[in-house]
């Protein structure tokens, strides 16, 4: 038996516009992410979606909160469904990250991975979370269609996990956009993902 899942990023956020490693860190959703809310909110309304999840970040709320009212569906917060946690960067600009420890980006550029910061997630770690608790909710759901939010990083480390794709491989195809949608079909039978489509914002 198969599960749907969509699952999607967050709506723009402040701390998009403002370039910042946006974790734990929470920030408001700009004008235009309330217009991007509304375009996957109609995208997804007419769909046989049976339940909702988010991480426990604001910005994963208010990205689907429509969408659930339409349902009549209570969103399930997750924290494994979390963005990376960034460690003493965390919420940081870029652009101030730089002026401490340029090595960060440029390791980032190197391999397309954020990392070498103190008391940070690894991708690693990030893809096993997301991973189980995906596959989780997958098992809960069989045989339904449901949809999930969560953010950038932690979205991309699970799906290249289930395809098996190196970080440093197909960065524009897998970096996710706000709200992009990606659809993902789970087999119980030999408990494997596949991607239907994916980081689409063609809606």
């Amino acid at each position: 038996m198969q599960t749907k899942i969509y699952l999607v990023r967050h709506t723009e956020t402040i701390g998009n516009i403002e370039k910042k490693l946006t974790g734990r860190q929470d920030y408001e959703v700009t004008e235009n992410g309330l217009q991007m809310v509304k375009k996957l909110t109609s995208y997804l309304k007419d769909n046989p979606i049976s339940a909702i999840y988010s991480s426990t970040s604001n910005r994963t709320f208010e990205t689907i909160k429509e969408i659930a009212e339409i349902k009549e569906l209570e969103i399930q917060r997750k924290e494994e469904l979390c963005e990376m946690y960034f460690g003493i960067y965390d919420g940081w600009k870029w652009e101030d990250v730089d002026k401490i420890n340029p090595l960060i980006r440029k390791k980032q550029i190197e391999t397309n991975e954020i990392m070498c910061i103190p008391e940070q997630e690894t991708t690693k770690q990030v893809e096993e979370r997301m991973y189980k608790e995906i596959k989780n909710i997958a098992e809960e759901n069989l045989g339904k269609t449901i949809l999930i939010c969560s953010h950038g990083v932690a979205i991309e480390a699970f799906l290249r996990k289930i395809i098996g794709e190196q970080f440093k491989n197909k960065r524009e195809e897998y970096s996710q956009h706000n709200c992009s949608v990606n659809v993902i079909e789970y087999d119980n039978k030999i408990e494997k993902f596949s991607i239907k489509l994916l980081n689409y914002i063609g809606y």
